[in-house]
């Protein structure tokens, strides 16, 4: 028999979390799992699914305020029951919240997957998380940090297991690079800090009128990003690309990446710059995903979040001394070495494997 596993998350669309979930999914599948994804509010797939992966698609999508919540429940109960999986691994704090609520009073262990920065989150929701998280059976987490901000009974029980470093364009010399600099996100300033970007840019180009910044992606705060560079006068010095295939392909031949972040799990975007041999520039972000990659002046350049000055120096120390930023781009290729997928797949399997126990020992 097959150990079997049910992801569930509200929708596969475009974001980190959903990224790795895609990739956990489709790496149990191939090491021999039967693998099942349950979305409850959208049939969308930005990142696609193996064949063997199935993915069940709620069709009776709840719209309902006040009760749509309590209809989710009832529905990953429902697919839970008629699945029967070894074990559900849920993404984020809603399906978590959520999957746990349906595992209740059942055999089925349930394991939850924070994705974001909990400090972010206070108030009665903050509250009911807290509470709720302990009945989990298991719990992974991006960093040490963010393990620590919940129980230690919870933390006792979990563990911290990175995003995978997934290459899809091999770390080669540049002989020459473009005069841009490359920031990868979504629009949604909260987090992302796009509005940072133009305000350290802004000195940046004062000094050097010539370099560009680009922007890849979408997102709900593009149109205030897109005023702000107006307000600044940058408009001749900042592009727009949206969202591109192979963003590490369009990027490789930039100066530099930089992140601004505010708070992060472990930033996609950043792992995927520094394993193609961009100097990059970063942000401290909460809870501690960029200091786990980057060693600063070593491998990059970590500065306090919310500095814009700290981000501006950093990015003309980058253009004033190029042979250093090369330096910092080829130690930052080492971080291929310590997230390879198949050491993090090693990771979610025994975790999971633990939680299946011993049913199909023998």
């Amino acid at each position: 028999m097959q150990k079997s596993v049910l992801f569930i998350i509200h929708r596969l669309s475009y974001g980190g979390a959903e990224k790795n979930l895609t990739f956990v999914a489709n790496e149990l599948s191939r090491r021999g799992f039967k693998v099942q994804v349950f979305t409850y509010e959208d049939a969308v797939q930005h990142y696609p699914l193996d064949e063997d992966v199935v993915h069940l698609v709620e069709k009776n999508i709840s719209t309902t305020r006040g009760i749509r919540r309590f209809v989710q429940i009832f529905q990953i109960k429902k697919v839970i029951k008629e699945h029967k999986p070894d074990v559900v691994v849920s993404f984020l704090n809603f399906p978590n919240l959520l999957s746990i609520l349906a595992t209740m009073f059942t055999s089925t262990p349930v394991i939850i997957s924070e994705r974001a920065d909990p400090y972010q989150t206070n108030g009665i929701f903050d509250t009911v998380r807290q509470y709720m998280y302990r009945y989990a059976d298991g719990a992974v987490f991006q960093t040490d940090g963010a393990r620590d901000y919940f129980t230690k009974r919870l933390a006792n029980k979990s563990c911290v297991i990175p995003n995978p470093v997934i290459q899809k364009v091999k770390h080669e010399p540049v002989t020459e690079r473009n005069n841009e600099i490359a920031f990868v996100a979504r629009f949604e300033l909260v987090q992302k800090r796009q509005d940072l970007m133009l305000l350290a840019f802004r000195k940046v180009a004062d000094k050097y009128p010539d370099i560009k910044l680009v922007f890849y992606g979408d997102g709900p705060d593009e149109t205030y990003v897109r005023e702000l560079t107006e307000r600044l006068n940058l408009t001749d010095h900042v592009r727009f690309e949206g969202v591109v295939e192979n963003v590490a392909a369009r990027i490789r031949n930039a100066r530099m990446f930089v992140l601004t972040s505010d708070y992060e799990g472990i930033p996609n975007a950043l792992i995927e710059a520094m394993s193609i041999g961009l100097p990059v520039v970063a942000t401290d972000c909460s809870p501690g995903g960029a200091r786990m990659l980057i060693e600063d002046k070593v491998n990059g350049c970590l500065v306090p979040k919310g500095d814009v000055d700290a981000i501006s120096n950093s990015i003309i120390y980058y253009i004033e001394n190029g042979q250093i930023a090369e330096e910092y781009g080829r130690k930052a290729t080492e971080v291929v070495d310590r997230f390879t997928p198949k050491k993090i797949m090693s990771k979610w399997e025994e975790y999971i494997n633990k939680h299946i126990g011993g049913k199909y020992a023998g």
